[in-house]
């Protein structure tokens, strides 16, 4: 290993710890990813979350759901059901909402 890569940590880490410090960051994460309707980005931001919520067998522990379905669901060609997806936000302790649309100005 090259001396400028010891030391080097994962971005899937850096990016866990960020969204475990900061929930808030992790909400508008999803909720930017959703919104621009970047599902494959949404579902890789997901995971990266999962990952600071204990990681996918935690959170699949948590959620009653099995390891490999939810590995699956979240990963960049995933499909979740919202069963998966109101299993894994109540894992991390948010939820899913619907809001309207911004209005355009007249």
């Amino acid at each position: 290993m090259s001396a400028e890569l010891q030391g080097a940590v994962p971005y899937d880490d850096v990016a866990a710890r960020m969204y475990a410090q900061d929930t808030q960051l992790a909400a508008d994460m999803l909720n930017a990813c959703l919104e621009d309707g970047e599902m494959e980005e949404f579902l890789i931001a997901l995971r990266h979350i999962t990952k600071a919520y204990g990681g996918l067998a935690e959170v699949a522990r948590v959620t009653g759901l099995h390891e490999k379905t939810l590995y699956k669901s979240l990963n960049s060609t995933g499909n979740p059901t919202l069963k998966t997806l109101l299993g894994v936000a109540d894992a991390m302790n948010m939820r899913l909402a619907f809001v309207p649309k911004a209005q355009a100005a007249v």
